[in-house]
C-alpha cells in the first residue's frame, strides 16, 4: 500500500500561505509534530428530554459548538535571524483582530491496489487565533527553534470543499452529436488508441419545476439561490421528505418582477443571510428585497444525500387557456443553486 503524508496549509489574516506539513524547499520552516488534535468529528451539544412514566427519552435536538484545534509546532532554521523573520511573519498572519485564518487539508487515496495515489479534493476549516504562540527557544547542532502549541477556534465547525457544487433547474434530454457520425469519426481520444466518445450538444433544455439535488458530504450545507427571470409572480422553494411530502418551504410572498437580464439572489448561509436583486453580469447596485420573502417561512438547508427540491411558480386564479399560456411565457424563471459541501472532519 503506498503512502503519502497529509499536506496540511495555513492562510493567514494577510493571505501568507505557510506549508506545515507535505512539500517545502525552504532551509527555515514551520513544520507540524505529531499530536494534532480537534481535525476529525466536532463536540456535539445534546438537548433531551426524558419520559416522565417510560424508559428512555427524546432527542430534541443536536448542534456542533464551536471546534478547537491544537497544532504542536516547530519553527525551525539554520540561523537565529531567519528563525526571527519566519516566526514574526507567522505571529502577524494570525493576529485575530485582523481576521480568520484558513486551515488547508489535502489527503491522498489509492483507487485501487494497483493504482498510483491520488489526492483528494482539499478541505478548508477558518478559524481565529486563540493563544500558544508565547513558547520557547532553542538551538543545537547548528539549528535554531521555537516550539508552540497553537490552539485556534473554528467558529463554523465543519470542513468545508473549496469550490461550490452546482445544480440547475434546467434539463437538457435531447442530445446531438458534436460529431455527426462520432463511431465512424471519433471527436477525441484519452489515450490516442481507443475511438473518443466525442462531445454531445443540446439545442432544446426543458425548464424544470422538481430536481434532486444531491448533497456532498455528511454535514448539513444552506444554498445560495440565484433566480434569472423571466418572473412576475410569487414562489416558493420546497423540500420534500422521500414520501414526497412538503416539509421545508422558504417562501417569497410579494411578487418579484425580474427580467431576462435580473438575478434574484437569495443566500441561506449563517452569518451571510442575504436577499437582493442584481444584474445578470454582477454590475450595478443591489437591491434589497428582504420586505418580499416570508419571515414564517424557512431559509432550509440540503441534508447529506439526496434532496428532492421543487419551485413552485403562484399562478394567478380563473385564467383562460391562452391567458395562462401567455402567463407562462413571462413566467419561466431558470432558478439554480449552488453550496460549498460539509464535512464533519478531515
Amino acid at each position: 500500500m503506498l503512502f503519502q503524508p497529509t499536506v496540511v496549509q495555513l492562510r493567514g489574516v494577510d493571505n501568507k500561505l505557510y506549508t506545515l506539513a507535505g512539500a517545502g524547499e525552504s532551509s527555515a520552516a514551520i513544520l507540524l509534530q505529531p499530536g494534532a488534535k480537534g481535525l476529525d468529528a466536532p463536540t456535539f451539544t445534546l438537548h433531551e428530554d426524558e419520559y416522565p412514566a417510560i424508559e428512555g427519552g427524546h432527542l430534541r435536538s443536536a448542534r456542533a459548538g464551536i471546534r478547537e484545534v491544537f497544532l504542536p509546532l516547530k519553527i525551525s532554521a539554520t540561523t537565529r535571524p531567519e528563525m526571527m523573520k519566519l516566526k514574526r511573519d507567522f505571529i502577524a498572519s494570525l493576529n485575530p483582530t485582523q481576521g480568520l485564518v484558513k486551515l488547508l487539508f489535502t489527503e491522498y487515496a489509492q483507487p485501487s491496489l494497483e493504482g498510483p495515489l491520488e489526492a483528494e479534493p482539499t478541505k478548508q476549516l477558518t478559524c481565529y487565533y486563540v493563544s500558544g504562540m508565547e513558547g520557547g527557544e532553542d538551538a543545537s547542532d547548528g539549528v535554531n527553534w521555537s516550539t508552540y502549541g497553537l490552539i485556534l477556534h473554528a467558529t463554523d465547525p465543519y470542513f468545508r470543499a473549496l469550490l461550490r457544487t452546482n445544480v440547475s433547474f434546467v434539463h437538457y434530454d435531447t442530445l446531438r452529436p458534436f460529431i455527426p457520425d462520432v463511431g465512424a469519426n471519433p471527436f477525441l481520444s484519452l489515450d490516442g488508441l481507443t475511438p473518443g466518445e466525442g462531445l454531445a450538444l443540446s439545442t432544446n433544455p426543458e425548464w424544470i419545476t422538481t430536481q434532486l439535488v444531491p448533497s456532498i458530504g455528511n454535514a448539513e450545507v444552506r444554498p445560495r439561490w440565484t433566480i434569472r427571470g423571466p418572473l412576475n409572480s410569487t414562489f416558493s422553494l420546497r423540500l420534500h421528505n422521500a414520501a414526497g411530502e412538503v416539509v421545508k418551504e422558504l417562501r417569497i410572498h410579494k411578487p418579484v418582477s425580474l427580467g431576462p437580464d435580473e438575478v434574484l439572489t437569495i443566500e441561506t448561509t449563517r452569518g451571510e443571510l442575504d436577499v437582493f436583486l442584481q444584474a445578470v453580469d454582477g454590475t450595478g447596485p443591489r437591491t434589497p428585497l428582504w420586505s418580499h420573502f416570508d419571515i414564517s417561512s424557512d431559509m432550509w438547508g440540503l441534508k447529506p444525500g439526496d434532496n428532492q427540491v421543487t419551485l413552485q411558480v403562484d399562478q394567478p386564479p380563473n385564467l383562460t387557456p391562452e391567458e395562462l399560456e401567455d402567463w407562462l411565457v413571462l413566467n419561466r424563471p431558470v432558478v439554480s443553486l449552488s453550496y460549498l459541501p460539509a464535512y464533519l472532519g478531515i
